[in-house]
Order: structure tokens, then C-alpha cells, then sequence
């Protein structure tokens, strides 16, 4: 599920929140908008898991993709 929640709305970038809802209910991150076309697709097709996208989340728990880290 991806949220804009309080955070997205007052964030400088919007960045959306994605939470799993099927493997580990409740693990979350944030991505910035422009990440989302690509997150959602790969998701929707089960090309990746969350956790493919979770574990590659930077410090702050934001995906900014897979070469970012």
C-alpha cells in the first residue's frame, strides 16, 4: 500500500510511504515520488518483493534505488 500520509504532505520531497501488507505486515519505507512508477510496477508484476525494495532503503529508510547506497 503506498500512503501520503502527514509526513508526505509537510516533506520537502513528498516522499510517499510504502507498507507491506502480505509478507511483513507493517515494514515500511518512503520513496520519493519519482521512484514510484518504478516501485509500484515491479510490485504489481512480482518482478521484486517489498524487501527488495526495503532492504535497499538508505538510512533515513527512503529507496532512492537500487545504486544509491
Amino acid at each position: 500500500m503506498f500512503l501520503a500520509d502527514a509526513v508526505c504532505m509537510t516533506d520537502e520531497e513528498h516522499r510517499l510511504l510504502a507498507v507491506d501488507l502480505f509478507d511483513e505486515p507493517g515494514r515500511s519505507f518512503r520513496l520519493p515520488p519519482r521512484w514510484f512508477p518504478d516501485v509500484s510496477t515491479n510490485l504489481s508484476i512480482a518482478n521484486l518483493d517489498f524487501a527488495d525494495f526495503a532492504d535497499a532503503a538508505d538510512e533515513s529508510g527512503t529507496f532512492r534505488g537500487f545504486d544509491s547506497r
